[in-house]
C-alpha cells in the first residue's frame, strides 16, 4: 500500500471547470494546486468524478465543491498541521487529526486508569475509534486499561478517556409502594441480577419504598417492575377510629353502604368495619389504596352537629257569657197546681219541683231557687186553696286564659318530645258477676291514663343558608267539667301536625283559631205572651255566647358552638329569673314564714351547683357544723 503526497504550487485566482469522467487523483491536483494545499491520499482513494461549472470558480468555492466530490465518493479530510490526509470515512476514526504532537510516531503501550466510569462503558465508547491493529485490555480489579497503539492515537484516546472519566452525582431515587412489600419487591429485583456494582437498591421500612442510586435506566426498570409487583392487592390494613360525635354503629353502616356502592366488582379484599359500641369507635379493615378514602369519609361525618333551640308560644283564651230571664206561676189545690205557666230551662228549677220540694219538705229544709236573682210569692187559704209565683233572672259570664311558652333543645334531625300535662284516668269499662242475691259479685272496672295539657313534638332540619325545616306535632287539651251521656269526662283537644321553612330567629305562626259561637232557647204562652205589659209574665228565655282565641308560633334558634349556647342560656336565665321574682309571693315577716322559691340562678354565673342559695336557715341560726362552701368554676369552662 503506497501513500500519494500532492504538493500544492501558486493558486491561481479564478479556475474553469468542466470535468467528464476524470480520474479523481487527478481532480485531486487541480484542486492542490488551486487551493495551495498539500494532500496525502489514501490508496483506496480511486474512481472518477464528473464536475460541471458553467462559471469560474474561487478557490474556496472549488474547495466545497471538492469536499462534496469527496463525500460522494465516501471519503474525508483528517486535517494535520502541513499535510492534509484523504481517508475513506471509515478509517477516519482511527486516525488523530490536528497539529503535529511531540509524542513518538511508533506503536507503543500505554496503562490508563479509570477513576469514576465503570470500564465497560469506556470500553463500549473507545473500541470503534481504534484501528484494527490496535489492543484495548481491561484490568476490573484495579480500573486500568492497556492501550497498544500508534503515539500520535494514544494522545487522541488519552483525553477522549478524560472527558469520559468525570465524576457524576447520581440522584437517589425513591419508589413508593401503595400495596406490595417493599422488602419482599427487594428480594424479587435481587434475585433477577438485574442491578450493576455501581449501583444499589435498598429499603425504607416506615414509608415501604425502595431507595434506588443508580444510572437512570436502572431507576426506570425497577419503577416498571416495582409498578406490576404493586398491583396485587394481597395486603390488608387495620385502622381503630375513635369517634367524638357520631354514633359508632349508625356512622359503620353509612361507610359500608358507601363503599359497597363504589365497588364496581367484589374484590378479594372487601371492606370490614365494625363498631365498638362501648368506646364508640370504628374498628376499619381494607385495602391499603382504600384506607386513606375511608377515614377522610369517616372523619368528615364526624363532625360536631348542630343544635336548635325552639321556643313555642301558645295563647288560648275562651269567654263564655249567660243570661236567663223567666216567670213562673200556678194555682195550689188540694196541694197540686192544678194551672199556670211554667218553663223548663237550663239551670234553673221548675215551678212544680220547687213546690213539690217545699210541700214535702219534713227537715224544715230550705229549697234553693237556682242561681242568680229571683223573687217568689205564694198565698193560700185554710182549705189549701192558693197561688204561688216565681220570678228569676240571672247573667253569668266564664273566662279562661291560657299562656305556655314552651322551649326545648334537640339536635339537628333529632326529634324532641315535651309534655306538660295532667296524667288523667279514664273509666275504658266495668264488668260484674250477677249471683244469688242482687249485689253483683267481683264488680271492677278497666281504667286509660292519659295526658290532657300541652303536648309538643319537632324535628328540626338545619340547612345550609341557616333556614330550619321542621316537622310540628303540637296538642292541647284540658277537660270540660261536663259528663257525656254515656258517662266519662269530656275534653277539649286542639292539635295541629306541619312541616314548615323558617329562618333562624325569625317567628312563625303555625295555626290561629277564632270561635265566634251564640245561641239562646225561648219559651212562651201562645197568645197570652204577646199581649201588652203583662205579656212578659207568660215567657221564658235564656241565651249564651262563647267566644275562642287559639294562637300557636314557633321561634327556632340556631346554636352551632359553645358560644352561642352560652349566650342563649344566660339570657333565658336572666328571664326565667325575673319571672320567678314576679310569681313569688311577698313576705311580710309574720309567721308562718313564706319559703323563697327564686330560680337559684342569676344570670351571670351558671357553672354553680344546683343545690346552691338552698342552705336550710334553720341549720345556720342554731350554729350546727358548717355546711361546705359554694363550688366555683372558672368563667372559661363549660
Amino acid at each position: 500500500m503506497a501513500w500519494v503526497v500532492v504538493t500544492a504550487p501558486p493558486a491561481a485566482a479564478q479556475i474553469e471547470l468542466d470535468l467528464r469522467d476524470a480520474d479523481l487523483r487527478s481532480f485531486v491536483e487541480i484542486v492542490s494546486e488551486a487551493t495551495n494545499r498539500s494532500f496525502v491520499l489514501d490508496p483506496n482513494v480511486r474512481g472518477t468524478v464528473t464536475v460541471l461549472a458553467p462559471d469560474t470558480l474561487t478557490p474556496a468555492e472549488l474547495y466545497d465543491v471538492f469536499l462534496n466530490v469527496l463525500e460522494l465518493n465516501r471519503l474525508t479530510i483528517v486535517q494535520g498541521s502541513s499535510v492534509d490526509r484523504i481517508v475513506p470515512m471509515n478509517v477516519a476514526r482511527e486516525l488523530a487529526s490536528g497539529p503535529a504532537r511531540t509524542a513518538p510516531k511508533g506503536f507503543e503501550t500505554r496503562v490508563i486508569e479509570v477513576n469514576n466510569v465503570p470500564l465497560t462503558e469506556i470500553i463500549e465508547v473507545i473500541r470503534p475509534l481504534l484501528p484494527a491493529e490496535a489492543v484495548l485490555s481491561p484490568v476490573p480489579g484495579s480500573n486500568l486499561l492497556i492501550l497498544s497503539d500508534r503515539g500520535q492515537n494514544h494522545a487522541r484516546i488519552e483525553a477522549l478517556i478524560r472527558r469520559l472519566d468525570t465524576p457524576r452525582e447520581r440522584p437517589i431515587e425513591m419508589v413508593r409502594l401503595r400495596n406490595a412489600d417493599a422488602a419482599e419487591v427487594l428480594q424479587v429485583i435481587q434475585s433477577m441480577q438485574i442491578v450493576p456494582e455501581d449501583a444499589a437498591v435498598s429499603v425504607d421500612r416506615r414509608s415501604n419504598a425502595l431507595v434506588v442510586s443508580g444510572p437512570d435506566s436502572l431507576v426506570q426498570q425497577i419503577r416498571l417492575l416495582a409498578g406490576r409487583l404493586d398491583t396485587q392487592n394481597a395486603n390488608v390494613a387495620s385502622r381503630a377510629i375513635e369517634l367524638n360525635y357520631a354514633d359508632a354503629t349508625r356512622l359503620a353502616d353509612v361507610v359500608t353502604r358507601a363503599i359497597t356502592n363504589e365497588q364496581a366488582a367484589p374484590t378479594e379484599q372487601a371492606v370490614r368495619i365494625i363498631a365498638e359500641t362501648q368506646t364508640n369507635t370504628l374498628l376499619i379493615t381494607a385495602p391499603p389504596d382504600q384506607m386513606g378514602d375511608i377515614i377522610e369519609m369517616v372523619h368528615f361525618l364526624d363532625r360536631r352537629p348542630t343544635q336548635v333551640l325552639v321556643e313555642a308560644v301558645i295563647f288560648e283564651m275562651s269567654v263564655a257569657g249567660f243570661a236567663d230571664l223567666s216567670a213562673q206561676f200556678g194555682a195550689i189545690v188540694n196541694d197540686a197546681i192544678i194551672g199556670g205557666v211554667e218553663f223548663t230551662l237550663e239551670g234553673r228549677p221548675s215551678l212544680t219541683g220547687l213546690v213539690s220540694s217545699v210541700l214535702n219538705n219534713t227537715n224544715n229544709a230550705v229549697p234553693s231557687p237556682g242561681n242568680g236573682g229571683f223573687f217568689g210569692v205564694g198565698a193560700r187559704n185554710s182549705g189549701g186553696e192558693g197561688i204561688v209565683g216565681l220570678l228569676s233572672a240571672i247573667a253569668s259570664t266564664n273566662s279562661t286564659r291560657l299562656l305556655s311558652t314552651p322551649s326545648i333543645m334537640t339536635l339537628n334531625n333529632q326529634e324532641a318530645e315535651i309534655v306538660v300535662a295532667q296524667n288523667v284516668p279514664f273509666v275504658t269499662g266495668s264488668f260484674a258477676q250477677v249471683g244469688e242475691t242482687a249485689q253483683p259479685d267481683n264488680p271492677f272496672q278497666t281504667i286509660e291514663r292519659q295526658d290532657v295539657g300541652l303536648t309538643l313534638k319537632v324535628t328540626p332540619q338545619i340547612n345550609a343558608d341557616r333556614t330550619v325545616k321542621m316537622n310540628i306535632e303540637q296538642e292541647v287539651s284540658n277537660l270540660t267539667n261536663n259528663t257525656s251521656s254515656a258517662g266519662g269526662e269530656i275534653t277539649a283537644r286542639r292539635a295541629l301536625s306541619t312541616t314548615v321553612l323558617v329562618r333562624d330567629g325569625n317567628v312563625i305562626m303555625l295555626g290561629g283559631l277564632l270561635e265566634n259561637g251564640s245561641g239562646s232557647v225561648s219559651q212562651e204562652v201562645p197568645g197570652l205572651s204577646k199581649l201588652p205589659l203583662v205579656g212578659g209574665l207568660f215567657r221564658g228565655k235564656n241565651a249564651n255566647k262563647n267566644q275562642r282565641v287559639l294562637l300557636v308560633m314557633l321561634r327556632p334558634q340556631v346554636v352551632k358552638d359553645d358560644h352561642e349556647a352560652r349566650r342563649i342560656t344566660t339570657s333565658l336565665a336572666r328571664e326565667a329569673k325575673k319571672a320567678s321574682l314576679a310569681l313569688q309571693a311577698p313576705d311580710d315577716g309574720q309567721y308562718p314564714k313564706t319559703p323563697q322559691g327564686t330560680l337559684p340562678f342569676d344570670g351571670v354565673d351558671l357553672n354553680q351547683p344546683f343545690d346552691a342559695g338552698f342552705v336550710d336557715d334553720y341549720a345556720q341560726n342554731r350554729n350546727y357544723p358548717p355546711l361546705p362552701s359554694r363550688l366555683r368554676f372558672s368563667g372559661g369552662s363549660d
